[in-house]
Order: structure tokens, then C-alpha cells, then sequence
């Protein structure tokens, strides 16, 4: 049943019936029968082993049979057998067939004529809804929704129409005995963590195929920029690319909102890269393949930095500056902001921080200052536009910058949404130009991206590039578009989980934990969205959205009412998403109880 399931009971020989006993141990709590030993029952198996479970592995396919004798005993199924056998024996029945709706319904209704009365069966359909599936295999299904099987401490659970409570509760007390935390939820293709990130991860693979960025800096974009454990390729090399792609495409199928997968999902599938189950995929994991980041050339950057602004990213930017052995100069539009904007990096360089890059013959800051006088500009090497983000400021600013800065001057705008060449045009030197994408906290955020102009020489790239690695940085490199890589994909997807809360698939807590226990991500979309700023996430979602070369949804309806309402999160002392559907929610009871 791994990957060419019969559903009837067959005679042919295989290699094994039953596999060694584990050592004499007190007696298993609970039998689970795993029925479809391909990836995803592979792995179920093999956790559901590890945590002490008594686990009958059932595939029709010799092949599969074999590929789980060759486990370690510790992860080995007790008993490895063909259909039916060990149905009946099972206190819990998973189903982790592929995921055709048809091949799951005939799996189920066998399964059906199999188990034990009472005895509730998972099935591991995630684009199937259960009551498309609950004729078939009747009363006590429910569906066990992740994103990927080798890391599985939690799930998201729904509960079919006619499941029963004791059924539910013998799932719950069965996955509790395997320390699988249980999310219940309701019964939606895709469910939540799942269906929202791989929308990410599918985003991510289109950056590759459309040549904006490397897939080895979209990893470490997206690691170092949100605080991934690992990056959305390397998490779809895991799930297994075939098995990502199938799933996209149903999904999308269905009108999820979801774009279809990125082709270069089918190619590397037809080339046999499936990801780390084939040893290839987005990158290599053959046997003493080590990783190896690529080594980009760097030139001198020179030592004069001339940071513009005054605002919260601009003395972020001049603090790390300074730190990183730069004379710099904050230049601030008036001698009040100059002052108030000196008193923070003051005090923020006195506070402990990540030392500089240990390359730095420099023990201590460099000199620096903070001015409203634009002078400074007549001997900067390298300036970095940190003013508000708003195109026709920039432009001004750029066409003063090409006017007055020495010919061999950097200019760089920090730009985090806006295109960088409609920014950098005005100056009039496309050589020397480029996007110096900082994240907040500017001196704490260990990524930079670098956004080259279309006619931005190598050697600025490589100047900007000593400049970020100076401030201990590490960079990565992607086209000129809106978002970059990092806002790109984070924007969208924070965008899509308010899509979910407004029609009422989920509850702010619930969407939080099932992001970050079945997710993995270190912040729900809820408390994110809080931190960042409703206000930042629309005006970022409508840059998006408006680019022509960047494939995402106009902003959610909650996000426009959210900034409408001013619940724009901490900043407005904790009137959030949490608070506003409280507040709109309330303000239906009344309507509610005249009607």
C-alpha cells in the first residue's frame, strides 16, 4: 500500500511476516496498526515504535515490507505483515495511504470489514474532506493533519460528523501514551498549519524556478530573517518533493487561493530528486555530502558611512555601523532629531550587544556623530538611505545623493518593500547603486539582503557585501522586487492566516498554537502579526500585491478593518487581532439575540 496499494488480502510471498519481538519489556499500552508503509506510514511507524507503542506495520507491497525490516529494532514495527492480518488485533487503526481520494475510500471501506467494532481509525488524508470519506469507512474517523512525518511531537486532529466521544477519547488517550500533543480542530482541506505553510514553501520553490534567488539563500533568508530552525526548501526536501507537489496541486484544485506548485517541483521529481528520502533534492544528502555555503568576492568597502534618518532603522543601521569599526555619521533632517537620535545610539552602545565581526582589527566603536549637516555627504563612501518609506522622498533624496557624493560613492537604500531601481534611479549612477536590506533590529538581526540593480557593477556588489560582512553580518543575495525574499513570503502568509480567522475556521489561540506546535514556527501568525505591525503588514501586503512580478493575494478584508479600527497590535498598547474579533464578536450578540 506504500506506493502501489491493493486493498484485498493477498497470498504472495514476502520476504517477512512478523519481525523480532522487542527485548522483554513491560507490555506495550496500546496496538496500532499502521496500514501503507510509504513515507508518511514509514515514519508513523517508526515514532509511534520509538514511544514504546506496539505497532503492526501493513503493507501489500513486498518492497515497503522489506524497506521497514531494514530499521533499527528501536524503530522496527513489532509485527510487519500484509492486509488484513493485524487489523483486528489493532486498539487504533492509521491509514497512510497516498493521497487520492478514491485510493483512501477503497483502503477505508476495507478496513471497515477488518477492525474490531468501536475501534477508530485514522486516516492521514490532508485534501480530502472526512465527510467525503466517513460512507466508506464509517462511524469513529478522524483525520491526523501534519506538515511532515519525521518530526512528529504534534498534530492537528479533526473528528468526522459521526465520530463518537469515546472514540475521540481513545484517540486522544492512544496519541497522549506516544507524546503526540493533539491540536483538535475542525475538518478543512488542508487544515491550518499545514495548507498555510506549504502555500510558504511552495512560494519559496517558485523563487528558485523564476531565478530570483538561489535556494540556498532562501534558506538562509528565511532562517535567519524569521527564525526558522531550517529553511522552506530544505522543509519540503523533508516532506519529500512528489509528495509536497501532489498535495499543492489538490489543494489548489480546490480553490484554496493556493498557486500551483512551482515546475521546478516536476523537475526535479522527473530527474528522481524526491528530497532527503533520494539523497537529492533542493540540495544533497547523500552520505558525506556536507553542505558548503557559496563564497562570494568582497572588495575594501572604505571606512566613511553616512547613514540618512533618524527614525528607529536608521539608528539601528548607525549603531551597527559603528560598532563595526566605521567612522559614521547619522545624518538627521534637523539638529533636534540629530540629538534625540544620538542620545538612543548613546545609549544602546553602552548597553552589552553582539560584538563585531571578529575579522575587526577594531577593540572598541568607531568614531561617530549624529548631524543635520549635509556636508558629511561631500566624503562618504558608502551611504545608506534609511528615510521613510515613501517612493518620492527617496527619489528626491537619491538625485541630491548622485550630486553631491564623491563619483565612487556606494549608495544604498534600506528599502524594504519599494523597488530599488525606481529608489536609486534619480541618482544617476546605476554602477554604483543597490538595495542594503536591513532587518529590525538593525544592530541584533544577523541578515542582510542584497538587492542588485539591473546595471549595479560586481564590484559594488562586492563592497556592499564587505560592508554587511563587517557588521557581522551574513547576506544573501535576490532580484529586484517587491518584498525581497523575507517579506515576500512572510507577508502573504500572515495575510492568508487572517483570511482564515475572518471566516471563522479557527481561533486566534488555536491558530497560534497549532503554527507553533505542529508548524514549528517560533511565533504564531497571531502574536507576529501583533509585533510587526497591522499598519506595516497592509502597506507591505498592497506593494505586493500591486507588482506585477510578485504572484499574491490583494490584503485580507480583517487587515484593511484591523488599521481601519487602529488595533495595529503592540504598538497600540495590545489592541490586536485578539482584541478587535473579541470586540466585533460582542457586537453581534445583540443583533443576534433581536433577530
Amino acid at each position: 500500500m506504500a506506493d502501489h496499494a491493493r486493498t484485498t488480502p493477498t497470498t504472495d510471498s514476502v520476504p517477512t511476516a512478523d519481525s523480532v519481538p522487542s527485548a522483554e519489556d513491560a507490555p506495550p499500552p496500546f496496538t496500532v496498526a499502521v496500514v501503507g508503509l510509504g513515507g508518511t506510514g514509514l515514519a508513523l511507524a517508526r515514532r509511534l515504535t520509538r514511544a514504546g507503542l506496539r505497532v503492526i506495520g501493513i503493507d501489500d507491497d513486498p518492497a515497503a515490507l522489506v524497506r521497514a525490516l531494514r530499521l533499527s529494532p528501536g524503530e522496527r514495527p513489532r509485527t510487519l505483515t500484509r492486509f488484513p492480518a493485524g487489523v483486528a488485533s489493532a486498539d487504533l487503526v492509521i491509514e497512510a495511504v497516498p493521497e487520492p481520494a478514491a485510493l483512501k475510500r477503497a483502503v477505508l471501506a476495507s478496513l471497515r470489514e477488518h477492525r474490531r467494532p468501536g475501534t477508530p481509525v485514522l486516516t492521514t488524508a490532508l485534501t480530502t474532506a472526512l465527510a467525503n470519506l466517513e460512507d466508506a469507512a464509517g462511524p469513529g474517523l478522524f483525520a491526523l493533519r501534519f506538515l511532515r512525518a519525521d518530526a512528529l511531537d504534534a498534530v492537528e486532529l479533526a473528528r468526522a460528523p459521526r465520530a463518537g466521544d469515546a472514540a475521540a477519547a481513545r484517540v486522544l488517550e492512544i496519541l497522549t501514551a506516544a507524546g503526540i500533543k493533539a491540536h483538535q480542530v475542525g475538518d478543512r482541506p488542508g487544515s491550518l498549519a499545514p495548507g498555510l505553510l506549504l502555500g510558504l514553501l511552495n512560494e519559496a520553490a517558485w523563487m528558485v524556478h523564476d531565478g530570483y534567488a538561489s535556494a540556498e539563500d532562501v534558506d538562509t533568508a528565511v532562517r535567519l530573517g524569521c527564525g526558522w530552525s531550517e529553511g522552506p526548501l530544505a522543509a519540503l526536501d523533508a516532506i519529500g518533493l512528489d509528495t509536497a507537489r501532489d498535495v499543492l496541486a489538490r489543494l489548489g484544485d480546490l480553490g484554496g487561493g493556493l498557486r500551483a506548485p512551482a515546475p521546478i517541483l516536476d523537475e526535479l521529481v522527473a530527474q528522481g530528486a524526491l528530497g532527503a528520502k533520494s539523497g537529492r533534492g533542493f540540495r544533497r544528502y547523500e552520505e558525506g555530502a556536507a553542505e558548503r555555503r557559496t563564497v562570494h568576492p568582497t572588495a575594501p568597502p572604505g571606512r566613511n558611512v553616512v547613514v540618512i534618518g533618524s527614525g528607529t532603522m536608521a539608528t539601528g543601521i548607525a549603531e551597527a555601523c559603528v560598532r563595526g569599526g566605521f567612522r559614521t555619521t547619522l545624518l538627521a533632517r534637523s539638529e533636534e532629531k540629530a540629538a534625540a537620535a544620538a542620545e538612543r545610539i548613546d545609549f544602546a552602545l553602552q548597553r552589552n550587544a553582539p560584538p563585531a565581526d571578529a575579522s575587526s582589527d577594531d577593540t572598541g566603536p568607531a568614531p561617530w556623530t549624529a548631524t543635520s549637516d549635509r556636508s558629511a555627504l561631500a566624503s562618504a563612501d558608502i551611504v545608506v538611505e534609511a528615510v521613510v518609506e515613501d517612493l518620492e522622498v527617496k527619489r528626491r533624496l537619491f538625485a541630491e545623493l548622485g550630486k553631491v557624493c564623491p563619483p565612487n560613492t556606494l549608495l544604498a537604500t534600506s528599502t524594504s518593500s519599494l523597488p530599488v531601481g525606481a529608489c536609486t534611479e534619480t541618482a544617476g549612477r546605476p554602477a554604483h547603486v543597490l538595495g542594503l536590506h536591513f532587518f529590525n533590529p538593525a544592530p541584533l538581526m544577523p541578515l542582510v539582503e542584497l538587492v542588485p540593480g539591473e546595471r549595479t557593477s560586481a564590484h559594488t556588489l562586492a563592497r556592499a557585501r564587505a560592508v554587511a560582512e563587517r557588521l557581522g553580518k551574513q547576506t544573501v543575495e535576490c532580484g529586484d522586487r517587491a518584498g525581497f525574499i523575507v517579506n515576500a513570503l512572510l507577508f502573504p502568509y500572515l495575510n492568508e492566516a487572517l483570511g482564515l480567522l475572518d471566516a471563522g475556521e479557527a481561533t486566534t489561540a488555536t491558530l497560534d498554537l497549532a503554527l507553533k506546535s505542529v508548524g514549528g514556527q517560533p511565533l504564531g501568525p497571531v502574536r507576529l502579526l501583533d509585533t510587526v505591525g497591522a499598519d506595516v503588514a497592509l502597506e507591505v501586503q498592497r506593494r505586493l500585491h500591486a507588482d506585477p512580478a510578485v504572484w499574491t493575494p490583494a490584503p485580507a478584508t480583517l487587515l484593511e478593518q484591523l488599521v481601519a479600527a487602529q488595533h495595529l497590535g503592540r504598538k497600540t498598547a495590545g489592541k490586536g487581532v485578539r482584541a478587535y474579533l473579541t470586540a466585533r464578536a460582542a457586537a453581534t450578540v445583540p443583533a443576534a439575540v433581536a433577530a
